[in-house]
């Protein structure tokens, strides 16, 4: 329905994608608005009187206008462009400690499904600043148990989750985890890694009492290098900019520099101005396309369809996870009894069949398992049922 829009399969028409929960391929529009971008409207940004910066700033509005519209945020002024996922991390919890939020023998509670981006941060301010981490446990399913994490987030100070699993699929149930901050008369600060939930579906930052969310661009199939947080406005005027540099600063002396306004005083440096093109334009597609409420639709047709194909693989096959549709995305995670993740994944690529094997920078939820690694095949708009006929036709060649 969707793959003609998508170059990469005419290039390889036999190309089976199954990895684009590490990164999404690119459909036409990204990749020319890219192209014509350094063709017709390079410049730098925000410093210039002449048409061509000016064009360029607009553009780089414009695409930070959109990604608030999407988290249905209050104003652009809450959208910070990052690098990536991983640096608006870094970015955020730097901020809170130099801001004087988070202090020592404060607590930061993460759950054991989390990405390296949301634990290495914090596992850094933990040895810098004293800090201290404490853990959410898990279902044996590899899901996150709401239980405990009720009885955790009283006492902690940031409570900093992923937003969709990129191992078991599970999307966060929002609307728990808000009925369980409304019941403390001190909440703390609720972070979401947004990274694999913004490519399919919408978040209201405002409606779940979002204080952070980050995303990154790769994954929603715009150009690498461009990332972004939502701070709610009122934050982002308190805390205090993890670095600092031109674009992010009114003025300079001698002696002392004054921060930027908002969002500006967050994003030092010369940015990826042809990523936020190209994030834009990924936006734009999707809406294109019908909108996120499409994307859902097909999504959950083509994993009901991969959740009843996996009833055909051998007992020796496990996977990770929910086997329902409800509550997930297209992310499918396997181990096996006879078999290495990585051989497996091998012999998949000979057949044309692009998955991911290892532990996908997830190895607190792989130890947490008592699994060394799995093999994980993630789907997108472009995928269809032939991509999955082919996957599970050549696992089970593989792991009969």
């Amino acid at each position: 329905m969707f793959r003609s829009d998508f170059p990469i399969f005419s290039t390889h028409p036999n190309l089976v994608f199954l990895d684009s929960a590490s990164s999404a391929q690119k459909p036409k529009i990204v990749i020319d608005s890219i192209s014509q971008y350094f063709a017709t409207n390079y410049s730098n940004i925000h410093r210039g009187a002449y048409d061509l910066s000016m064009e360029s700033s607009l553009l780089y509005e414009k695409s930070k206008k959109a990604v608030a519209k999407k988290l249905y945020a209050d104003s652009d002024a809450e959208i910070v462009f990052t690098y990536n996922a991983t640096y608006a991390f870094n970015l955020i919890s730097r901020g809170l400690v130099k801001s004087g939020f988070l202090k020592k023998w404060d607590i930061v509670l993460l759950s054991k499904v989390e990405h390296h981006a949301n634990v290495v941060p914090w596992q850094i301010l933990a040895e810098e600043y004293g800090i201290v981490i404490e853990w959410v446990n898990l279902y044996t399913d590899g899901t996150i148990d709401y239980e405990d994490l009720a009885l955790k987030i009283s006492h902690a100070n940031v409570v900093s989750l992923t937003g969709a699993s990129n191992v078991t699929g599970e999307i966060l149930d929002l609307e728990k985890v808000k009925k369980i901050l409304d019941t403390l008369a001190q909440k703390p600060f609720f972070i979401l890694d947004g990274s694999q939930r913004f490519p399919h579906m919408e978040t209201n930052v405002k409606k779940y009492g979002i204080d952070f969310f980050v995303g990154t661009g790769h994954k929603v199939m715009s150009d690498t290098g461009i990332g972004f947080f939502y701070g709610r406005k009122e934050l982002l005027k308190a805390m205090n900019p993890a670095f600092c540099g031109g674009g992010a600063i009114n003025g300079v002396t001698l002696e002392w520099y004054e921060p930027a306004g908002l969002p500006f005083r967050h994003e030092p440096g010369t940015p990826h101005i042809a990523g936020a093109v190209s994030l834009l334009a990924a936006i734009e597609y999707i809406d294109s396309i019908g909108g996120f409420e499409v994307v859902e639709k097909y999504e959950q047709e083509l994993m009901g369809y991969m959740l009843e194909q996996i009833k055909n693989l051998p007992s020796s096959v496990k996977l990770l996870g929910s086997h329902e549709a409800k509550n997930r995305l297209g992310v499918f995670s396997f181990t096996f009894e006879n078999h290495h993740p990585n051989d497996v994944a091998e012999i998949l690529a000979d057949a044309n069949i692009c998955v991911r094997s290892g532990h996908h920078c997830t190895e607190p939820f792989h130890q947490s398992m008592g699994i060394p690694a799995s093999l994980r095949a993630s789907f997108y708009i472009y995928n269809t049922r032939e991509d999955v006929d082919k996957f599970i036709g050549t696992l089970s060649k593989i792991v009969h």
